[in-house]
C-alpha cells in the first residue's frame, strides 16, 4: 500500500489527539490485512471485521482514534484452513501465534 506523506501527520480525529507513531502502526496493519485478504481470497475463505474494526468502520469511516489493534473473525473451520495455509506456505514471512 502507498500511503501519502500526509496520511502519519499529526492529527485530532473526533476530539483524540492521534499522533504519527499511531499512524505508522494502522500502516503497518493495513498492510498485514491486505495480506490476509489476498490469502482468504485466493483460497475462499470468508472473514469479517467485528468489535472495534467494524465499529471504527461504521463510526469514524476508520481507525477508531484510540484503537490499536484489527479485529477479525471467520469460522472455526475457515480458521484451522488460515492456520493450515500460513504453516505451510508462509513459515518465511509470518509467525502465527495461536494458543
Amino acid at each position: 500500500m502507498n500511503f501519502p506523506n500526509s496520511y502519519f501527520e499529526d492529527e485530532i480525529r473526533a476530539g483524540y489527539y492521534v499522533d504519527a507513531k499511531m499512524k505508522s502502526s494502522w500502516a503497518a496493519q493495513l498492510e498485514v490485512l491486505l495480506e490476509i485478504d489476498r490469502i482468504c481470497q485466493k483460497h475462499h475463505i470468508q472473514y469479517f471485521a467485528e468489535w472495534g474494526t467494524l465499529l471504527g468502520t461504521v463510526r469514524h469511516g476508520g481507525f477508531i482514534p484510540w484503537d490499536d489493534d484489527i479485529d477479525i473473525g471467520m469460522l472455526r473451520d475457515d480458521y484451522e484452513k488460515v492456520l493450515k495455509i500460513y504453516r505451510e506456505k508462509y513459515t518465511d514471512k509470518y509467525v502465527v501465534l495461536d494458543i
